[in-house]
């Protein structure tokens, strides 16, 4: 009988990405059931996975990863620890698991036991050497099989652990997964997956997180203000900002699947800190409060205002992941006032008016194509956003940043691309110079290394964001080399 894993959960066990596993089912390396993949085809296909009796837990902790951390830079780091009070909800749930199997294999005992005592009193009666006596003697034989336990199964000890450590959420209908880990909340979890679950205040107020549990069982772990009705209650809804999963549940919940079914909102926000990279570029960073963050999609604007100061809109360089932590990238303008305010009287915790989100330069998760980024100078931030959520959700087999800069020594966060690449295998990253004074046929020049490295380009999806002159020598040079249009995205500065 095969043992079904989800693919999300199978990659958290061998410690690859989801899409990994996805490239190698749709290659046929990998089998699949109905979208799962079973235990023992898994540890075929990754025979080196191995565990010390006395190392389970740690070995775990190194293979689970945090959304959020991930996204950042951080390949690996401990796992997360439920309360007590969710430790012991998940123990006592696989406690009943394991009793209904050890009711299960007695039944199945007990059958077998019925069949071998009916099959010798049938054999009584029948000629010697019948069917029935060969079928008794090999039922006999297979049960006197001694069972080889020494070699225990790891994935398995894996799995075991990692259920009570972190439940797996199954979205419905989107087909989505996602783990919760320590005291997060479902929402929560979602969120720091990548996932653009519908919510509004995240504090249990408005109800907008209302989903339905399907199957599993959910704690709740604040109270709230919303009322869910009697009868919502007997179907299984909750709110995902107040519940936490005491075991994998399956969740019909909504999702934005595109930029349109986001709301417009409007948050007043405060600097969290402003980093001033060089005297012509900065870093705002705001955070939302807790229970007004801001909903988008990697990739897309918003409009910053202030007191006595017009509203002028900017990419949002930070993930969708930590959506109360919004970063901007803002270059110095002449006769930008509000660029001017940021360099020359913008003060910690002063209040920013944000609006948005706007724009549709935004991930298409609906394929597993490995992904080119590439940014021309501060055309960096919305790619910046559009790599960490790739890494978030965790689904593309490769991908490569490639920065156009001209600055005379490297990028303004040239670390960043380089703590990435060094964080994760399937990454690369190449910072390339280009002269302040460049023509469009010497930009051109630059991007012939794209080719060279992948000769191949139309295996990619490439998004790209500079300057209109930039995206336009871009064009061209992709239109040459016959790249599909429909895997070009694009946006200008």
């Amino acid at each position: 009988m095969p043992r079904l894993l989800t693919v999300s959960r199978a990659a958290r066990l061998v410690g690859v990405s989801r899409g990994t596993l996805q490239q190698q089912i749709q290659d046929g390396v990998l089998p699949s059931f109905e979208g799962q993949v079973d235990i023992d085809d898994l540890t075929r296909a990754y025979p080196q996975v191995q565990l010390e009796d006395n190392a389970v837990m740690e070995k775990i902790e190194n293979i689970i990863d945090n959304a959020l951390k991930r996204a950042r830079g951080d390949k690996l780091r401990k796992l997360l620890a439920p309360d007590l009070s969710t430790l012991a909800a998940r123990v006592a749930s696989l406690s009943k698991e394991l009793a209904r199997i050890k009711h299960q294999n007695q039944w199945l005992n007990d059958v077998i036991k019925q069949t071998q005592d009916k099959l010798l009193e049938l054999e009584k009666t029948a000629k010697p050497g019948s069917a029935l006596a060969t079928l008794r003697i090999q039922l006999d034989d297979a049960l006197n099989q001694p069972v080889d336990d020494s070699d225990v199964d790891e994935l398995m000890i894996r799995d075991t652990v990692l259920r009570v450590m972190a439940a797996q959420v199954h979205l419905m209908p989107s087909g989505h997964e996602f783990f919760v880990e320590g005291n997060n909340s479902i929402l929560e979890a979602a969120l720091s997956a990548g996932l653009a679950l519908n919510y509004g205040c995240s504090n249990g107020n408005c109800g907008k997180c209302k989903a339905k549990l399907i199957s599993g069982e959910a704690k709740i772990i604040r109270q709230h203000d919303y009322v869910i009705s009697e009868a919502e209650k007997s179907q299984g809804y909750i709110l995902a900002c107040s519940n936490t999963a005491i075991s994998d549940i399956v969740l019909q919940a909504e999702e934005a699947g595109s930029e349109e079914e986001i709301p417009l909102q409007k948050i007043s926000a405060r600097v969290k800190k402003l980093d001033k990279l060089t005297d012509n570029l900065a870093v705002v960073h705001l955070r939302t409060p807790r229970t007004d963050r801001l909903r988008f999609l990697a990739g897309q604007r918003a409009t910053l205002s202030t007191v006595g100061i017009d509203p002028v809109e900017y990419h949002i360089a930070s993930c969708p992941c930590d959506d109360r932590n919004l970063q901007f990238h803002i270059c110095r303008q002449q006769g930008k006032p509000f660029a001017e305010h940021v360099f020359d009287q913008m003060q910690n915790s002063e209040s920013i008016m944000v609006e948005g989100p706007q724009g549709n330069f935004v991930l298409r998760e609906d394929t597993t194509r490995p992904l080119l980024f590439i940014a021309f100078n501060t055309g960096f931030a919305p790619i910046k956003s559009l790599i960490e959520h790739a890494m978030t959700l965790d689904v593309n087999e490769f991908s490569h940043l490639y920065w156009f800069h001209q600055n005379d020594n490297k990028p303004y966060m040239h670390n960043l691309g380089r703590a990435w690449a060094d964080a994760f295998d399937n990454f690369r990253y190449s910072p390339l110079h280009i002269p302040a004074t460049a023509t469009q046929k010497d930009i051109a020049t630059s991007l012939s290394k794209i080719s060279k490295d992948y000769p191949e380009l139309d295996n990619f999806d490439i998004y790209a964001c500079g300057s209109t002159a930039s995206i336009s020598t871009l064009n061209d040079f992709l239109n040459k080399q016959k790249f599909p249009a429909e895997q070009l995205f694009t946006e200008t500065l």
